[in-house]
């Protein structure tokens, strides 16, 4: 039996899709230590199963987007499903550090593979406001991987070892596979199909690099994702290191923050059910996104930063990634559905080269200034380098989505 298209299951299950990536990195965290004594060549590398990953989850993109846009993307999240659940049982049973670092990549590869498919579905199944709406809908079903992820590897790791965060990995990818494989139909039309020619690869990215809605909007996503993912690097030094909280303090705040990207997207959903223009939707977010950035920024100038003063207007920076993403998703891909995959390849992999710089900045900066100070100022820099953008496109000619 398939699942159908308007089904809370087939939301459910894109959103399992894209929650992959975050269940592999913020699962894993808790057992970084534990890899470390493991392996004698690991001491002080553990995060170098998160670089590895990383690398691998953007390099994924660029290679299976064309590939889904000429094999289907059913085709593709089969496989994909399958590499991530053999990477992560690898992962479980690697003898040698330098194994693990393989697997790990190889795992990236995977869920970057998978990661980028529901948002090229939805934009063959589903139109303008629909389609922003079933975009939110995922987008709470990812929010929630953040949350949980970490406190399931926390207890992962009072009743076993790590290799177990690899192996309940591998049991989740094996899942969705026995899913995808039985209820999960093909959303593409054969006619849609593109050739793998290296001229119509080539065409394909053209099309996808010289769209100017695209790349304004994909540029937007980076740099919100980016302001987002510089708190997620910081937050460690900032309440733990500079403020002193406890580890179970952090975990607690930091999950309860996390509940921003939820609920920004439900109201993001509940908007694009009322017809509420996309743009009208993204400059919302934009300025929220903006203004909580720089509150937390004068804060920490003045010396008046304290955890419950905050990780309010963290949670207020969430909730507006919340509301953006959906829509700028929907805005960026709604001019290519003859290379859908192709663009939200691109997309996927901009985000997380934003990401990656994000926090690369953040490690890079901190040892020479206030972590907090490090951590909102980039925050701040990053939102208003996101509404620059915003105020870039809105000359372009092309009217916001009202259905």
């Amino acid at each position: 039996m398939a699942l159908r298209r308007d089904s809370f299951a087939f939301t459910a299950f894109l959103g399992a899709l894209t929650a992959l990536p975050p269940l592999s990195i913020d699962m894993g965290l808790p057992g970084l230590p534990a890899i470390e004594a493991t392996f004698a060549d690991a001491a002080g590398q553990g995060p170098l199963t998160l670089s590895l990953f990383l690398a691998g989850f953007a390099i994924s993109p660029l290679i299976c987007g064309p590939l889904a846009d000429r094999f289907g993307r059913r085709a593709i999240l089969l496989d994909g499903l399958l590499l991530f659940s053999l990477a992560a049982a690898a992962c479980a049973f690697a003898p040698t550090f330098t194994i693990l670092l393989v697997c790990r990549m190889m795992q990236g590869l995977a869920a970057g593979a998978c990661a980028i498919l529901p948002f090229a579905i939805v934009r063959d199944v589903f139109e303008h406001a629909v389609a922003r709406h079933q975009l939110s809908r995922i987008a709470a079903v990812l929010g929630i991987a953040p949350m949980i992820a970490p406190v399931l590897g926390g207890w992962v790791m009072t009743v076993s070892d790590w290799r177990m965060i690899y192996t309940l990995q591998a049991g989740t990818g094996l899942l969705l596979l026995v899913v995808a494989i039985g209820m999960l139909d093909e959303s593409q039309p054969v006619d849609m199909r593109r050739s793998l020619n290296p001229a119509r690869l080539i065409e394909s990215y053209r099309n996808v690099l010289t769209d100017r809605a695209f790349l304004g909007y994909a540029l937007l996503y980076a740099c919100a994702f980016a302001g987002m993912f510089s708190f997620i690097s910081g937050a460690p030094s900032v309440l733990i290191g500079s403020l002193g909280l406890s580890t179970t303090t952090f975990a607690l705040l930091f999950g309860l923050s996390s509940c921003g990207v939820l609920i920004g997207s439900l109201l993001s959903g509940r908007m694009s059910q009322r017809h509420v223009a996309s743009r009208k939707i993204i400059a919302g977010g934009l300025l929220l996104t903006v203004a909580s950035a720089l509150a937390a920024l004068t804060l920490v100038a003045a010396g008046a930063m304290t955890a419950w003063t905050l990780m309010p207007l963290m949670a207020l920076t969430l909730l507006a990634f919340g509301i953006i993403a959906p829509s700028t998703n929907h805005e960026a891909l709604q001019n290519l559905p003859h290379v859908a995959g192709s663009a939200a390849g691109v997309m996927r992999s901009l985000q997380m080269a934003m990401g990656a710089l994000a926090s690369a900045t953040i490690a890079v900066l901190e040892p020479f200034g206030h972590p907090a100070l490090v951590m909102t100022g980039l925050m701040t820099m990053l939102a208003v380098a996101a509404g620059a953008i915003f105020l870039w496109m809105l000359p372009s000619g092309r009217k916001p989505v009202q259905t």
